[in-house]
């Protein structure tokens, strides 16, 4: 269950309103997780910089926080620049306005369903 988070001072209109589900049909496959099991959060108009002193300027900070697919640091290198093709190319945002961090969860870590994601893990396997 992937969490992607998109906070921006860009304005809400200036994205395309299917921005996020764009994003994600475009990463499932590259991080090998069905789209249905992404959940992610666009905040817009947000008061930011990237820099000291540079909120006039666009910003896009991606975060995407993942179970087991940020283990490996190879799977970052290959995700990274197809994630900045998709920003440039898709939704006509330069690479300099974007900040990117990936976060490894542990299933231990994360609750659903009134208990943690490994507890439904070893229900399943059991």
């Amino acid at each position: 269950m992937p969490l992607v988070t998109l906070v921006t001072n860009l304005k809400a209109a200036s994205l395309p309103t299917d921005a996020m589900p764009r994003l994600i049909r475009f990463i499932a496959p590259l991080m090998n997780k069905p789209q249905e099991v992404y959940n992610w959060v666009l905040e817009t108009d947000k008061v930011m910089s990237k820099g000291s002193d540079n909120s006039d300027k666009p910003y896009v900070w991606l975060k995407i926080e993942a179970i087991g697919t940020f283990e490996d640091p190879e799977n970052i290198k290959v995700l990274t620049p197809k994630l900045f093709d998709f920003f440039k190319n898709e939704l006509t945002i330069e690479q300099d306005c974007i900040l990117m961090n990936f976060y490894n969860l542990a299933a231990t870590h994360i609750g659903k369903n009134g208990t943690t994601v490994a507890q439904l893990r070893a229900e399943i396997t059991n």
